[in-house]
């Protein structure tokens, strides 16, 4: 149950965030974002999650990895770009291996996604 609690607060407080500030300039909160927005579309590309998925909630998971894609190639260089591109993925690894309840996440990821997707 902590391990739920800690990727879902984790989506939540991205959520909450985003809803300030679309995208932050911060290397640490994008790195927390992008790596919530990859996790996202990994699980619901999962064998047991990808058939409930609506077709919606994917291109919205999609458009939003796009857009903190552009939004952090477009602020810094190729080489930070990369790096935290790296740190986001690891990110993304810690999140689903603190995740015990795909399901439930999947709700967040529907939120999280929705909000970078706007």
């Amino acid at each position: 149950m902590k391990n739920l609690t800690f990727a879902i607060l984790l989506l939540a407080v991205n959520a909450s965030l985003s809803a300030a500030s679309p995208l932050p300039d911060s290397d640490s909160e994008l790195i927390d974002i992008w790596g919530s927005v990859l996790y996202c579309g990994a699980i619901y590309e999962e064998p047991d999650i990808s058939g409930r998925i609506y077709e919606g909630d994917r291109q919205s998971c999609t458009e939003a990895r796009k857009k903190v894609a552009t939004h952090v190639q477009s602020s810094r260089s190729l080489a930070d770009t990369r790096a935290i591109f790296e740190d986001a993925s690891r990110k993304a690894q810690v999140i689903r291996y603190n995740t015990r309840s795909v399901q439930e996440a999947v709700t967040a990821c529907r939120e999280l996604c929705r909000i970078y997707n706007d």
